[in-house]
């Protein structure tokens, strides 16, 4: 028994342990310190929340019914992710209308979109009417002013490059809510290592990024192809696993191609990770072809948000 444990202190004092004076670390970290705390310490949140009197935070989506389902919380990002075509970017634009009429700005980064196209489309969406007038367009203009903003900017961009933009129209613009389309405009390719780690950095920095900045990131991402007869979820996305399992929220579009009458929702937004939040799920919505825009019922009509 002696030799076994001379031969394990052996082995352990063989280990280069971290020197660490944690005496100094505790003088130090006063302010980690005093977040060590009690669950009596969180009693006013605790009986809000069961209550049922806590006050949701974040921002909601414009759809009626969805309002205590999911919101957008400050300091968060999201995936917004889908096959090809299935019109993930239209669908946000119009929940970023949503947005700007909450008054909180918002800025669009569409690398595969001009800026021009993007303004005609949530102008369509705003109006909602396939010909809007010059009247409609002035009041438009007017609604969105200093509450849209548009980065200039087409194809690939670094993520350095990036990140000071976001930053731009955070502290000099008030954005609240920034739209980058998409990821792979940012970090390209689909597999090998040197991908893989690159997206897991980008979307670990933009989760940093929202924290510190106290705003929303979305993060427009393809899917992967597969069987597009039903949504596919977060672990489709393209690349890195990571994407999914750092991001705070997923939200997919897809878009009911076989529906053939107007009682199947033709487009579905599903819900599939809300980090702070509870409710999970799908919301059906209809889509209009003229205005462009996403109604939460079949007999809905279209409405104008100017």
């Amino acid at each position: 028994m002696s030799n076994r444990y001379d031969q394990l202190l052996a082995k352990i004092d063989g280990i280069a342990m971290p020197n660490i004076d944690y005496a100094k670390y505790y003088e130090e970290s006063q302010e980690d310190n005093d977040k060590v705390k009690r669950p009596v310490d969180f009693i006013e949140e605790i009986f809000a929340r069961m209550n049922g009197t806590h006050q949701q935070l974040g921002s909601p989506l414009p759809w009626g019914k969805t309002q205590d389902k999911i919101r957008f919380r400050s300091g968060e990002v999201t995936l917004w992710s889908g096959y090809n075509g299935h019109k993930k970017s239209m669908v946000l634009g119009y929940v970023s209308l949503g947005f700007i009429r909450s008054n909180e700005a918002v800025c669009i980064a569409s690398f595969e979109m001009k800026p021009a196209d993007t303004i005609v489309r949530m102008f369509k969406q705003a109006s909602g009417k396939a010909k809007p007038s010059d009247d409609d367009m002035e009041a438009f203009m007017l609604w969105t002013d200093k509450r849209l903003w548009l980065y200039d900017h087409m194809g690939s961009l670094s993520a350095a490059r990036l990140y000071g933009v976001i930053y731009y129209a955070s502290k000099e613009r008030g954005v609240k809510h920034f739209v980058i389309d998409s990821l792979m405009r940012v970090v390209g390719g689909e597999q090998g290592a040197d991908v893989m780690n690159a997206q897991k950095d980008f979307v670990t920095r933009l989760c940093d990024i929202a924290k510190e900045l106290d705003i929303h990131i979305h993060l427009v991402h393809h899917t992967k192809k597969g069987n597009e007869s039903e949504p596919s979820s977060r672990y489709d996305a393209k690349g890195s696993g990571a994407i999914s399992d750092n991001v705070h929220n997923s939200m997919i579009v897809w878009s009911n191609k076989d529906a053939e009458n107007h009682a199947v929702p033709d487009t579905i937004l599903k819900c599939d990770k809300q980090r702070n939040g509870e409710w999970e799920g799908m919301i059906p919505l209809w889509f209009r072809e003229g205005s462009i825009q996403f109604v939460s019922n079949p007999t809905d009509t279209e409405w104008a948000w100017i």
